[in-house]
């Protein structure tokens, strides 16, 4: 099929594209294209306008200042990836990105449009969770807001963000001695995950564990944090067999939809593997492990 009839724009700025989706009856803003450009080709999405983002040029880019790492919300997923600052910053940056799609959608695909597609199994959300991150929002007549990405993912492919607002910023809080572990069970490569994990950790000066944040994806309905799982991390302060009982609390944090071909059960099995073996990386006991 071929998409439906509309009206393209392309503005300079992102107060001229708010401007624009004003005047239209049902737009979207484009960003990579990734999920949009399909969704129109099979008339899911039938906009009358489509906004395109691409030519703004503040919206992309990646740099540090007042203990943040900024990622302009067009910022490709690949450039990402090849970023050797914030892969230091954000040690998984690296895994997570090959697992993101394919070569082809990656050099198109951004950061942005990930978070606001808001993919139950789509691997940056649950990163940018797992980090604490911040979201920057611009809307109407100048305005902008920032809120926690925790508190941005609503449901299935639903956001806080409103129709006539535009992400522009992605801030990650910079830290030392940062450690991180990422784990996803997929069926075959670059197929979306059945269940993953991500976790991290911030190794202090006398060797133990602190700000442990664990976060499972492809599980329900958005990135779900694993509050009693980082506690008891927390309190196992590297010890990796007190480590493996935390990750089995996630048996019963978790109520994963059943699926044609995936029980709850055994999806409850996998979130358990997938959390102990971020865990482990995270903590840097990965080589110790017979996966």
């Amino acid at each position: 099929m071929k998409p439906a009839a509309f009206d393209y724009h392309r503005p300079n700025s992102v107060d001229e594209a708010l401007a624009i989706y004003a005047t239209c009856e049902d737009a979207r803003f484009l960003a990579g294209g990734q999920s949009l450009v399909p969704m129109m080709s099979l008339r899911l999405a039938t906009p009358t306008d489509l906004i395109d983002l691409n030519k703004i040029e503040q919206l992309s880019g990646i740099s540090s200042s007042d203990g943040y790492i900024h990622i302009g919300a067009m910022t490709r997923q690949e450039e990402l990836a090849a970023n050797e600052p914030l892969c230091t910053q954000v040690p998984v940056m690296k895994a997570v990105i090959e697992s993101v799609g394919h070569p082809g959608t990656r050099t198109r695909g951004t950061i942005g449009g990930s978070l606001c597609h808001a993919d139950p199994a789509a691997e940056l959300p649950a990163l940018l969770l797992t980090l604490d991150a911040e979201l920057l929002i611009a809307q109407p007549e100048g305005k902008t807001r920032c809120i926690p990405v925790e508190d941005f993912f609503r449901g299935h492919f639903e956001t806080a963000l409103q129709p006539d607002e535009i992400l522009i910023e992605i801030r990650i809080p910079t830290a030392s001695r940062r450690q991180m572990g990422f784990n996803e069970i997929t069926a075959r490569s670059s197929d979306f995950a059945m269940a993953g994990a991500m976790a991290s950790t911030h190794l202090e000066d006398d060797g133990t564990f602190s700000s442990v944040r664990v976060v499972t994806f492809a599980l329900r309905d958005r990135p779900q944090r694993l509050r009693e799982v980082e506690s008891a991390v927390t309190d196992a302060q590297g010890d990796l067999a007190a480590i493996r009982l935390a990750a089995q609390l996630t048996e019963g944090l978790i109520s994963p939809r059943e699926e044609i071909h995936l029980s709850t059960a055994y999806r409850r099995r996998l979130a358990v593997t997938v959390v102990r073996r971020a865990l482990e990386s995270a903590v840097g006991h990965l080589s110790e492990v017979n996966l």
